[in-house]
């Protein structure tokens, strides 16, 4: 038995609900493929920025509280300022250190330039 539709009108209704249900259903099926997509990794050098950026607050502070525990330590207490001056060194070498890596992430052209490619 086939059925009938009272008119014209009804039949249009139909097939545009029908076509509206795909539409969604398709719409379902593409969003899916996107939240099981694989995330893309970030790159060494976004990496390498994260990092730098990370490490120099703390940095910063640990050179700022030597620079403040040097100028207040009495005269008398020669092995803690030398212990100042050698915490402050190594603020300076990993600042110095961060400083470079930084520069190789900012200039990837003069890198490329100088390795001839």
């Amino acid at each position: 038995m086939t059925m009938m539709f009272a008119g014209p009108v009804l039949g249009c209704e139909y097939e545009r609900e029908c076509q509206l249900t795909m539409s969604a259903a398709l719409a379902v099926v593409e969003s899916s493929r996107f939240l099981e997509a694989p995330i893309p990794k970030p790159s060494s050098d976004e990496q390498l920025r994260d990092l730098i950026h990370d490490l120099r607050q703390p940095l910063s502070s640990i050179e700022a509280i030597a620079y403040y525990l040097e100028m207040t330590l009495p005269a008398d207490q020669v092995q803690a300022r030398e212990h100042m001056t050698h915490l402050q060194n190594l603020v300076q070498q990993a600042s110095a250190m961060l400083e470079q890596s930084a520069a190789l992430v900012r200039k990837p052209c003069a890198r490329a330039h100088s390795a001839g490619i």
